[in-house]
């Protein structure tokens, strides 16, 4: 897929009155997140004592950042596939029909990631979950697409659990060791006429392999009321060890709010 580097976009440096939610880590714990989901633990953030799975380090760029990693059998209490993922609610990390949110993060790939992920199974860093147990997230950013690639991701379905469609809209390559910086504007809905997306990767807006810089695709799967926000590593059973790191996650209802 090509990718097209158009005009320069900065985020703004400070939450603004239309600031929704932080969870930047900026607290050295993740008492900002209202559920960790690793191995042996399913509950609050607040309550979450850091292990291998998910912890707090310092990184000379971003300062707090969380490391998140996933070995072969780490599936949290209630059981699904292998993950080390931090979630927040829909009101203030997801969205709803005719709802335009901003999001932006930061994530980076261990030098140890696995550069065949695509071989290996399906793996998701970031995603925007369905509100229902069935099916797929609608958005979600990940591994398996092209060895070697990250890739933002749409599941389009016509009902929760039925397939239309999956197939990705960007690709970057994994760059590991080094941060990839995301803002994402979405109009979330269950059409395909009113549902879109941007994006800006570090720093530059992307134009998609469509030709266009907003890309129209229902970003809401149909009998889902909403989705939320998760980060981290989740991935099919397999026998690699997955490091990912995410720093900067907010949420706004305007670019100002970031």
């Amino acid at each position: 897929m090509a990718i097209v580097a158009i005009a320069v976009w900065a985020a703004p440096p400070a939450l603004g009155a239309a600031a929704l939610f932080s969870g930047d880590y900026a607290t050295g714990n993740f008492s900002q997140w209202p559920t960790v989901q690793v191995r042996g633990y399913n509950s609050d953030g607040k309550d979450y004592v850091p292990s291998y799975s998910a912890g707090i380090v310092t990184d000379p760029v971003k300062g707090n950042v969380a490391r998140f990693e996933v070995r072969p059998g780490d599936v949290p209490p209630f059981g699904g596939g292998e993950r080390a993922e931090v979630q927040g609610g829909a009101a203030d990390t997801g969205g709803a029909e005719g709802q335009t949110r901003w999001y932006r993060f930061s994530t980076k790939f261990d030098p140890t990631f696995p550069m065949n992920h695509g071989d290996l199974g399906w793996g998701v860093t970031n995603q925007w979950h369905q509100d229902g147990s069935a099916g797929s997230p609608p958005v979600s950013w990940t591994v398996d697409g092209r060895n070697g690639y990250w890739s933002l991701t749409i599941e389009k379905q016509s009902s929760p659990g039925v397939w239309v469609d999956t197939f990705s809209i960007f690709d970057t390559p994994l760059d590991v060791g080094q941060w990839h910086d995301v803002t994402m504007q979405i109009n979330w809905s269950a059409s395909d006429e009113k549902g879109w997306i941007r994006l800006w990767h570090n720093g530059v807006r992307q134009t998609f392999g469509n030709g266009s810089d907003t890309y129209f695709v229902r970003t809401l799967v149909p009998g889902d009321a909403d989705v939320y926000y998760k980060e981290g590593m989740y991935r099919k059973p397999t026998t690699s060890t997955d490091i990912v790191y995410h720093a900067g996650f907010r949420s706004a209802d305007s670019a100002d709010g970031l």
